[in-house]
This record gives structure tokens, sequence and C-alpha cells, in this order.
């Protein structure tokens, strides 16, 4: 839509469409049309040059109501849930099958298994499911499952956000209730009740955030978030009677203590979360890793995500599912989630699967003339990399792709899906659709908010990813 500023006018399908959202998203679209201000072309650049912030956010917020809300958490949790018992409720924890799915050594996946079975399926793992709303509601494209998940800052982005003075005179004008999800809080508070579950409760957490000895944190951005993390996590303390604090370090600063525990700068450590750990035995090094799965064992350390991390952190957890969706292994329940909101998805191989009600051979369904409705992805990438949107491919560099997946193996291929077209305001000011991702977090079974990120639809290859360019949302719960 190229309307101009106080002047756009958004059709009744599209206030219909943002009316699935909330009754406040309706009420923004009319507010919009009679409000030049909202059009002002303004971005608060990577949070107005905050160290923290490595990409930009959008002026207009999102704005959901609490039953939209309540949608995503259930179904990210199940969801969650279900990703962290695939490899032993699918593959029957075998080392060797689990092996050959994931392509890595038998012996790391034996060790993978043995951190599942100790800590009940990842039960206190920390993941991010990145979902597409759809004409056939809301789909889940893959499940990130590390510690260092990006988007967390979702109070920060939404209080940035609905201090503009504009949107301040909405949400008067409106009498809205406004409330600002928190994912560092709800990962906090994660923290403390997984410590008094797993851990010896003496009334102490202390949280080491971890990095690679060859890749230390910022100083100035560490000492932010210092500040930042450690005024929730004493509130949070405090409120119990109890003390702790948060070290942001490197894997070299931990030491042994007796009893199979860590410390760090003299302190105590109840629990460790890996920061960049996506080829974790490499990262953490093979004498941490063992003392780590030692802590863990004798229930003095809870780590995220740990040695788990080495198969649950895999895009192709997705084309476990899909390629499972009629196993007897899982509930009803679980089989009617896995129809309704995942995409059908594969691994690339020479096989016949099913797909559309008949069965066909995988390589055939790849070729370039039938790419326009299929997504190609490598398993362990991230950050957008190496994910190729059939349609705004060529035939050559698909080709190119299917090949590689074939030959090397470790990718997938998903039915692309249609994202609903909500509209927002371009950088020149008019306003169309935009493809939104909707990333939801988990912290265990803890809900902990949700980040949005989007691109104008045709943008680029239309992957939306913020390290390539996509703005992130506000999100905003409102009744």
């Amino acid at each position: 839509m190229a309307g101009t500023q106080g002047g756009a006018m958004f059709s009744e399908e599209i206030k219909g469409l943002h009316g699935e959202l909330s009754a406040a998203a309706v009420a923004f679209l009319k507010f919009a049309e009679r409000t030049p201000e909202v059009f002002a072309r303004h971005r608060f650049h990577k949070f107005e040059e905050s160290p923290l912030m490595y990409y930009e956010l959008h002026r207009w917020p999102v704005l959901i109501d609490s039953r939209r809300d309540g949608l995503l958490a259930s179904l990210s949790v199940e969801l969650s849930r279900l990703v962290k018992r695939g490899p032993r409720l699918l593959l029957g924890g075998d080392p060797q099958r689990i092996a050959d799915f994931y392509g890595v050594t038998q012996e790391r996946a034996r060790v993978a298994v043995e951190a599942l079975a100790l800590t009940e399926d990842a039960r206190g793992g920390l993941s991010r499911g990145d979902f597409i709303d759809s004409a056939e509601g809301l789909k889940c494209l893959e499940v990130n499952m590390m510690a260092g998940l990006g988007g967390w800052e979702t109070a920060l982005k939404a209080q940035v956000v609905m201090d503009q003075p504009v949107l301040q005179r909405f949400v008067q004008e409106q009498g809205l209730r406004v409330q600002l999800q928190d994912t560092l809080r709800a990962f906090l508070t994660h923290v403390i009740e997984d410590v008094r579950r797993t851990v010896a409760w003496e009334g102490e957490c202390n949280l080491a955030v971890l990095f690679p000895d060859d890749e230390p944190p910022d100083p100035t951005g560490s000492e932010m978030a210092s500040l930042l993390l450690n005024s929730t996590f004493s509130e949070l303390l405090g409120a119990q009677g109890a003390r702790g604090e948060v070290l942001i370090g490197t894997y070299g600063e931990v030491q042994d203590s007796e009893g199979a525990a860590f410390t760090m700068r003299g302190r105590r450590l109840h629990a460790v979360q890996e920061h960049d750990a996506r080829d974790r035995l490499e990262v953490v090094g093979p004498a941490f890793d063992a003392r780590a799965r030692a802590a863990v064992a004798a229930r003095t350390l809870c780590l995220y995500n740990g040695p788990a991390q080495e198969l649950l952190d895999d895009k192709l957890n997705i084309a476990l599912l899909s390629e499972n969706a009629a196993s007897p292994a899982l509930t009803a329940e679980e089989r009617a989630l896995i129809r309704q909101h995942i995409p059908w998805t594969r691994r690339v191989r020479r096989v016949h699967t099913p797909r559309g009600g008949a069965d066909v051979w995988l390589p055939d369904e790849l070729i370039a003339d039938k790419r326009d409705g299929l997504v190609l992805k490598a398993g362990r990438a991230y950050g957008g990399k190496s994910v190729l949107i059939g349609r705004g491919t060529t035939a050559e560099a698909w080709d190119a792709a299917v090949q590689e997946a074939l030959e090397h193996g470790g990718w997938i291929v998903q039915e692309r899906v249609e994202p609903r077209p909500y509209h927002f305001m371009r950088d020149d000011g008019t306003v169309g659709p935009h493809i939104l991702i909707w990333g939801a977090f988990v912290f265990g079974e803890r809900y902990g908010g949700t980040m949005v990120r989007m691109n104008p639809t045709g943008q680029g290859k239309d992957v939306v990813n913020a390290t390539q360019g996509a703005l992130m949302c506000a999100l905003v719960v409102v009744e």
C-alpha cells in the first residue's frame, strides 16, 4: 500500500487480519490513518548505539492480546518438550541410530544420550521456536536449542518503542492496559527454580555466562550486561531470602572445587550458561566437557545446554518430527500437534517418502522446476546462513545446493509456508505487507515471551534474519 503520511488507508481485509492479533492492532491502524506522526521515518539505531545491541528496531509495535500470547506460550512449550524428547522417544535412545540420523560420531551421540537421560530429556534446556503465521495457523520452521539465543531484550524493545509520544497518546486514547514481556526475567527465574530443584539448595545461586577463551566478550558490553542481569537476579533472589550473582567470563576462568563443584572468581557456581557453543566440544574443550558432565551427574551444577545440544540444536529435529508424525511412540495429541504445526519436512536423501498422499522419490521432488514451493536448509547453520527459499533462488544455485545436500547430508527440505500479509511501514514511509517471524522462547517448561522480526515482502530472498538486515519489532500484549 503506497499511502502518504496521515492518509494511508487500510482495507477491511487488512484490518480483519490484524484483528486476529488483537482489537488494539485494528485500533492502531485506524489511529495511523488520522495521525501523520505515526509515519515519521525514524529507527532506534541499534537501540541508540547501545553496545549490547547488534540489530535495528522497527518504529511500530506488534500488538497482540492475551489469547494470541497464550497460543504462542502453549504451542512453543509443547513443541520444545517434543523436540527434547525426540532422540530417545523416536530413535530409541540408541547411539548408533542417533549417530546415523544426526551425522555425528557414535561417541558423541552416546554422550548426548547420557546427558538426556541424566536431565530428564534436557528438562531445564533453553530454546526458541521460530514460527510463521499462515492461513492454516502457526507453523514451526525450526527450534533453536542453544543457550546463546538472540532477541532476549523483549522488555527493552517494548519500552523503547512504546515510550514514543505518539504511541503514548494512542495508548491513552484507547485506554489500553499494556504488558511488556520480560524474557530476561523469565530466564533468570527459570535458573533459580532449576537450581532449587536440581542442586542442594543453600540459599545461594551463582550463574556463570561463559564465552570461548579466544573470543571473550566485549568489556563494555559485558559490564553493562552484568549490571542489567544482576539487577534483576538480585531482586528475584532477595524475594526468597537468598543471594547470588551473575558472572560473565570465559571457560578458562572456571576452577574445580571439592565434590565435583565449580568455582569462578572465588564463588561457587550453581549454573552455567554456555553462551556461544554451537560447535560445543570444539568450543569448551574435552577437559571442561568431562568436568561439566561429572558435575551434572553429581547434581552439583545446572548446565545450559550442555552435551545434549549436540543433537537438539539441529534443524534435523523438525524432520525427525515430520518423518515420524504417525509414529505409535507418540500420543494422539502429539501426532495432531505435528500435523497441525510442523510443515512437511524431510532430510535430503535418496529415498522414497510420503508427500501429498503419494509415495515419491525425494530427489525427483527437489528438481529446480519444483523449487518455488520448497526451502532448503543446512541443519547446523544459523543466522539465516545456508537457507535457500526456492522462489528466490536461481535454478543453478538450487541444483548446486541439492547436490551438496545429497552428497554430504545434514540438510533438510521443507515445504514453504506462505506468511499472512501483516501490514507495517516500510523505510520509505509507505505501508505494505511484511513477512513476520515469531520467535517464542522456552526455558525448561516456562514460556519466556516472543521476539518478532520482519522484512517487507519481496525484499532480498525472503530470509528474515536480524544478521541479514531484518528489523526487530516490539511485541506488546494489550487489553
